[in-house]
């Protein structure tokens, strides 16, 4: 199982956008997905939230209990974020 620090292949980064598409950050690894669900417009955390956007990735970065949680959260407001932010810190 990948550590939080250790980084994806080249090409497999999550890319955070917001819900027009416009890029506002990569995560290359758990560490920089936390960074970013800090620091993202809400508007991009709730579209990939509410999409079920997180999961395959943090799946694929062998994040499984932590993908299966993230599923369920869904919203637009701050809350999402401080859930989101909630499981890595358990």
């Amino acid at each position: 199982m990948p550590m939080p620090e250790q980084n994806c292949p080249p090409g497999k980064e999550y890319v955070f956008r917001t819900p027009d598409g416009k890029e506002v950050g990569k995560a290359r690894n758990i560490r920089d997905f936390v960074v970013m669900l800090k620091r993202a417009p809400i508007s991009s955390i709730a579209y990939h939230a509410n999409a079920g956007h997180f999961s395959p990735w943090l799946d694929f970065m062998g994040q499984k209990m932590i993908a299966a949680r993230a599923k369920a959260i869904r919203g637009n407001d701050e809350g999402v974020r401080k859930a989101l932010v909630a499981l890595f810190e358990q």
